[in-house]
């Protein structure tokens, strides 16, 4: 099976190479635990001019904060960014037009750049704006088909317990899930 790199060596190593390529990546952990930079190492290892990296906010991570925050670390590339990375929000089509606009933007978005990976942080938040349990589960069945059908990697991010799992739909629509979590040792 083909690989895709997370951009972490030590990950890619416990991963047999990285995360399935044109898959659906659920990354799951409490706040502060890395998914965003974990996000960020994906979208800059991978990015290509012919295949760029599309890094895309909710309602929960401000763009301008992701840019800041991402220019002091080492792998990104000021370079890379609107070229080979692009970064994009959500959070204007779901406050006008709920999930219908976020698939609207995220169809436009992927005819525009036909991207190699479509990170979408937080998608946990995006359950906030359907109607209801089956108006949500329809988006992620269209979601995933569109992802499927332009055979394109996704991550998405999102603040999940352990418990989630069992009940939420996102769970089951991913191919793998990465659940991260921060262990303090020592004093």
């Amino acid at each position: 099976m083909e690989r895709l790199s997370t951009g972490n060596d030590r990950l890619d190593t416990i991963l047999d190479g990285g995360l399935p390529i044109n898959s659906i990546t659920l990354v799951v952990g409490a706040p502060g635990t890395g998914k965003t930079l974990l996000a960020e190492q994906c979208v800059f290892a991978n990015a290509s001019a012919e295949r760029p990296g599309l890094y895309l906010s909710t309602v929960s991570e401000p763009l301008d904060k992701l840019l800041r925050y991402g220019q002091s670390l080492r792998f990104f590339d000021v370079e890379q960014v609107g070229r080979s990375v692009l970064y994009d929000e959500l959070g204007s089509a779901l406050d006008d037009s709920g999930l219908p606009g976020a698939m609207d933007r995220i169809d436009t978005l992927i005819k525009e750049h036909h991207p190699g990976l479509v990170v979408i942080d937080s998608f946990k938040a995006l359950q906030a704006f359907a109607t209801d349990a089956a108006d949500f589960r329809r988006f992620l069945h269209q979601l995933a088909g569109r992802l499927t059908a332009v055979a394109v990697s996704s991550l998405w991010l999102g603040e999940y317990a352990a418990t989630d799992a069992i009940g939420a739909p996102e769970f089951a629509v991913a191919d793998s899930v990465i659940d991260l979590a921060t262990k303090y040792t020592g004093e």
